[in-house]
């Protein structure tokens, strides 16, 4: 980022979280009760890692989805758009293209080697994921972004916003946007926007095969998902539009929080409904069970992104190492948690010291790696701008930040 120009320290920070939590997230996927088609499954299981899967499963990737739009008009209208095209080239699709081919052979492997040393579950309908089934023979499975499906769907909206700009250019819209943002503005500072916002959400969720978002599996690409998280990239851009509001986000929690928790029941009564009976009916069912996750969803966001913009807007050096390290480690990680997963599968130990084992190892690799051959070398320079070694008297280059 240019001297001088303000930088959002505590989206930096919510940005680089929602990054680490994916970590954490598919490194306990190992360990739940219930079969989600993962790689390996756990001699040691409990259907509380389950709650705990599906709760950051409903707002990591809105949370993402919101800062990305969020950034994406930030670098658009500092950059103009052939600007704002070559940086998202540079930061999104030159990883992901580099990185996917070489994780998708990794996984063939790792899918191999894991069933090997998977543990039986018991039989259940809670599989929200399409099973992830192990090629006989020369049989490959068919490509697929893996869990970089998200920079895949990412480029797609950079597109759309593109396009958008280009309309916008045609028309007189001026008007319909200041319109626009005075709703905006007046809707943040209220409690009832969360209820609101999840209306349009709901709608996307309605159309999935189950009642939470699914995980797109191939290239080929999923509008229904593509439109529930545009939901969330759109919210994003308009709150830049007036960026003052992110303090809004910090005010309040309590409440926001207390509906979080009164919402929770809901949605998960009707999970647990849909895996016992294998359908919701009548049809208003699904419909109210789609709009409280919708809600849950968004009360979530507001809950994740208020406690950074309450606690962490101010810089601190640590937040602005791990948002600069983030976008390595997710990018590399999910080969290597596989590889810890397989090693602590068939032991005898404590769920909780495998998981502990698993997550250690895998950051130490990740944060090690970052630090070692990527920082202050060409890759981190694609992926978060110029970086120097302590102690140069050459002058850190700022950035925009890898996923911004």
């Amino acid at each position: 980022m240019p001297e001088g120009e303000e930088r959002y320290h505590a989206l930096d920070a919510v940005r680089s979280a929602a990054m680490m939590l994916g970590i954490f997230f598919h490194g306990i996927l190992s360990f739940t009760a219930f079969p989600f088609g993962w790689a390996v499954q756990d001699r040691s299981y409990h259907v509380g890692v389950d709650v705990f899967v599906w709760l950051c499963h409903t707002f990591r990737m809105p949370v993402f989805f919101l800062m990305s739009g969020f950034f994406a008009r930030l670098l658009l209208t500092r950059r103009g758009v052939a600007g704002f095209a070559a940086h998202r080239a540079k930061r999104i699709l030159v990883p992901f293209v580099v990185a996917v081919i070489p994780i998708m052979a990794s996984l063939l492997y790792l899918l191999r080697w894991g069933a090997a040393h998977t543990a039986v579950r018991p039989e259940s309908p809670w599989n929200r994921y399409p099973p992830l089934e192990v090629p006989s023979g020369d049989a490959s499975p068919p490509p697929s972004p893996c869990h970089l499906w998200f920079l895949y769907y990412l480029l797609f909206m950079f597109v759309g916003v593109i396009a958008l700009v280009g309309i916008g250019r045609r028309f007189p819209l001026e008007a319909m946007w200041r319109r626009v943002d005075g709703l905006v503005g007046q809707s943040m500072r209220s409690w009832a926007l969360p209820f609101a916002l999840a209306i349009p959400t709901a709608a996307a969720l309605a159309f999935m095969r189950g009642l939470d978002a699914e995980t797109p599996i191939t290239f080929v690409p999923v509008p229904r998902i593509l439109a529930y998280y545009a939901i969330f990239f759109a919210f994003g851009w308009l709150i830049h539009r007036q960026a003052d509001l992110v303090s809004e986000f910090g005010r309040g929690l309590v409440g926001r929080g207390v509906l979080a928790a009164l919402a929770l029941p809901v949605p998960l009564l009707f999970l647990d409904r849909l895996a016992r009976t294998g359908a919701l009916e009548p049809l208003w069912h699904r419909g109210l069970a789609v709009y409280a996750l919708a809600l849950l969803s968004w009360l979530l966001v507001f809950v994740f992104v208020g406690l950074f913009v309450r606690y962490l807007s101010r810089p601190r050096p640590w937040v602005r190492y791990l948002a600069d390290a983030s976008y390595w480690c997710y990018i590399v990680h999910l080969p290597v948690v596989i590889v810890f997963q397989i090693l602590v599968a068939e032991p005898t130990w404590p769920g909780p010291i495998k998981y502990a084992l698993v997550m250690a190892a895998t950051l130490a690799v990740c944060l090690g790696t970052y630090h070692a051959f990527v920082r202050t070398t060409v890759l981190g320079s694609v992926l978060h701008g110029r970086r120097i070694r302590p102690g140069s008297s050459v002058p850190e280059l700022s950035r925009q930040g890898a996923v911004k």
